[in-house]
């Protein structure tokens, strides 16, 4: 039986369940996040839940690994450029 892969996310963020949807897109973008107009990922997985109560949701974003497996992404950079 072979051992199962966890992968830790390359990004995570929480913000307030009633945040306007460019105010969100904007913070995804500035956590490093590449997301497209609509919210989704164009690159990578982004898997978002909200909180118990509805109050905040929560984003984590895991990058596409490359040819060396690893997983180097604008949010693992200093300054995210």
């Amino acid at each position: 039986m072979t051992r199962a892969t966890f992968h830790k996310a390359t990004a995570t963020l929480k913000v307030p369940f009633h945040t306007d949807p460019d105010t969100e897109l904007a913070a995804l973008r500035i956590a490093g996040i590449p997301v497209d107009d609509r919210g989704l990922a164009t690159t990578g997985f982004l898997h978002m839940r909200t909180t118990a109560g509805y109050r905040s949701r929560i984003f984590r974003w895991f990058a596409d690994a490359d040819a060396k497996g690893l997983r180097a992404s604008p949010a693992t950079l200093g300054d995210g450029r």
